[in-house]
């Protein structure tokens, strides 16, 4: 409700009176024409001039006040909310500072409100790991978080402004009245701001305001990198292991059909066929097992067995069984070398041995399979104050840099006809990952496709001091 001051306090009522007073005296006194015309006028004049004064001091007061008025709106204008000024009287002057400070206190009180929800907002924006992207009705990008910086490799500076269609690379496809209409959610890949390819689901919601007025978009940006990959190798699972079953099994079907028709009386073809069908259902055999592994890895069914060994120690007790492979290879075997640089030094570390030898053992016979006959195979290992590296080459034919981070992915491989002349399962390189990943460590390659390639197998290390001498020889008299 409107607080109104009487007009009898309002500055005009007092000027009025003022006036009618000073004249009313005038008249009174010339009332009988005792005065000259000289005397009237000089005292018309007098009070005229008084008259005057009065007006002007009512008419400063009023310019003083709303001087004041006007200086108190800029210090609320620059946040200055804490500082008043004073004016004297009890005017309608007086009534207008009044309101115009409870307007500034609820305007500041407003400020703390709106500056809180704003600091809220920012940071749940700032710390939400989904992307998010607003736009104004043109769909040009007013707002992106970090995660989206992020997720699409790009600074705030080059991606404000721009059309959201464009900064999503969605042009060719969908036009901004098509995200108003449709609300879509698509997939799109990008490289992350680590250079990682990722795989983007945004999901576009319309912002309104109050009134129902559509004033933009809001695109949320989600990765679901690990979740397609997942879904890509359940749908490959189950073709792979059919094919990877079924190809062996009809071998072995066509060469047991054969024998049965009458070729196990022929001493010359019936060996053969016995020996590929062994070969074959070996290869099956090894196969069931290192699914076996994996699935228990992923379902977290294999606890390690840990142990603290010397790390120098137990690398050449497995090297040692690849060395007894080749003395003992006959001459039509494939021969290699094996080059070893290993510190003299012990190095404790606390490891399941069982599963470490299973990385060794399969990254050594991936070196030999496809390392040329007469090949070198150097197995080098280094140690720094957090880590340990274990790099095996060889001098193969290599792998091609595009194949290279997928030869990790089960069932992958870089020359099918040749891994499966091999003997190869597809599932090494991925029990390998995943027993390194469970030692808290990763692995990867390096080959330029042509000379040869390098696994690299990092560990974490921590120094451990051994309790006795003997456990080296413990470990080194170890037997197959």
């Amino acid at each position: 409700m409107k607080n109104k001051l009487p007009f009898t306090s309002t500055i005009l009522f007092k000027a009025v009176i003022s006036h009618l007073l000073l004249f009313s005296a005038l008249f009174a006194w010339n009332a009988h024409g005792f005065l000259t015309r000289e005397a009237s006028f000089t005292r018309f004049s007098i009070f005229y001039v008084s008259s005057l004064l009065l007006l002007i001091w009512f008419t400063t007061r009023i310019s003083i006040g709303l001087n004041q008025i006007s200086d108190q709106i800029d210090d609320f204008t620059e946040q200055k909310y804490t500082v008043r000024k004073q004016i004297p009287g009890h005017t309608e002057i007086n009534q207008l500072y009044d309101k115009v400070v409870n307007l500034g206190e609820k305007t500041e009180h407003a400020q703390e409100r709106l500056e809180s929800s704003s600091t809220r907002l920012n940071g749940i924006l700032t710390y939400m790991t989904d992307g998010v992207i607003a736009t104004d009705r043109r769909g040009k990008i007013v707002l992106a978080n970090t995660a989206a910086l992020e997720y699409l490799n790009v600074s705030e500076k080059n991606l404000l402004s721009r059309k959201i269609i464009d900064a999503l690379d969605i042009a060719s496809n969908y036009t901004f009245r098509d995200l108003l209409e449709n609300e879509p959610e698509i997939i799109i890949d990008s490289e992350n701001a680590m250079g990682e390819f990722t795989t983007l689901r945004i999901k576009f919601a319309l912002f309104r305001r109050e009134s129902g007025f559509i004033s933009g978009v809001v695109a949320v940006l989600h990765d679901v990198t690990e979740q397609e990959k997942n879904e890509r190798e359940r749908r490959l699972f189950v073709s792979n292991v059919s094919h990877e079953l079924r190809t062996p099994l009809t071998s072995v079907k066509s060469y047991l059909e054969a024998l049965d028709e009458g070729a196990i009386n022929d001493p010359d073809i019936a060996p053969g066929f016995i020996k590929v069908s062994l070969k074959e259902t070996d290869r099956m055999i090894r196969m069931i097992q290192d699914l076996v592994t994996l699935s228990r890895m992923d379902s977290d069914t294999i606890a390690l067995e840990k142990e603290v060994i010397n790390f120098i120690a137990f690398l050449h007790y497995q090297l040692n069984r690849f060395d007894q492979i080749v003395g003992n290879s006959d001459e039509n075997e494939k021969q290699f070398k094996i080059v070893r640089q290993i510190p003299l030094q012990p190095i404790w570390m606390e490891i399941d041995t069982d599963k470490m030898g299973q990385v060794i053992d399969n990254l050594m016979n991936n070196a030999i399979k496809y390392s040329p006959a007469g090949g070198k195979i150097t197995v080098s290992l280094e140690q720094t104050n957090t880590q340990v590296l274990l790099r095996i080459s060889d001098e193969g034919l290599g792998i091609p840099k595009k194949d290279l981070p997928k030869i990790f992915d089960r069932f992958y491989r870089v020359d099918k006809a040749r891994s499966r002349e091999q003997g190869g399962t597809g599932l090494g390189l991925a029990i390998v990952r995943d027993i390194v990943k469970m030692h808290d460590g990763f692995v990867w390659a390096k080959s330029d496709g042509e000379t040869g390639t390098t696994f690299t197998v990092v560990l974490p290390y921590a120094p451990l001091e051994a309790e006795t001498d003997s456990e080296v020889d413990d470990w080194t008299g170890l037997t197959d």
